[in-house]
């Protein structure tokens, strides 16, 4: 009976958890990092935590942000390599083999200018393995096992 009762509250804690970071998330504060191009500075299942991001205040080759690629559909995260008299930033992933160039705009094959708008934070820190909790199909099984929990101390 008691370990039903820790395996519940086992449950109930990760699924806490995982809706702080969805929370979180949805507010722009963290993001879980997927993928391999910033390896090995971030690994996949890497959570991020981001501030405000000013295009003058990001360093090349030391500031990280995370922007909408228009042309993936979707949020990168990629170290700025270089700016642009603080209307743009060129950005790549540190993995020499995986981004041995900058991300490129599709239509004309040149590096991608990301401005302002595109940018949504300047990484700060990162904790290893929590972003975990926010990709699938890891995120499934906190409802998994939190309805197990509630399942099993039914019985």
């Amino acid at each position: 009976m008691k370990a039903k009762k820790v395996f519940l509250f086992f449950a109930s804690a990760l699924l806490a958890l995982y809706l702080v970071l969805l929370a979180l998330n949805y507010f722009g504060i963290v993001y879980p990092v997927e993928g391999v191009s910033m390896e090995p500075l971030l690994w996949n299942g890497y959570l991020a935590f981001v501030g405000p991001a000013k295009i003058s205040q990001l360093i090349p080759n030391s500031s990280i942000i995370v922007y909408y690629n228009p042309f993936y559909n979707e949020l990168v995260i990629h170290m700025v390599i270089k700016k642009i008299d603080n209307y743009a930033v060129i950005v790549k992933g540190v993995n020499k083999i995986t981004n041995p160039y900058p991300d490129l705009n599709y239509t004309s094959g040149t590096p991608l200018l990301v401005t302002q708008n595109m940018i949504k934070g300047v990484v700060l820190f990162w904790v290893p393995y929590l972003g975990y909790v926010l990709l699938p199909p890891y995120s499934y099984l906190v409802f998994l096992i939190f309805v197990a929990a509630v399942l099993l101390n039914a019985f």
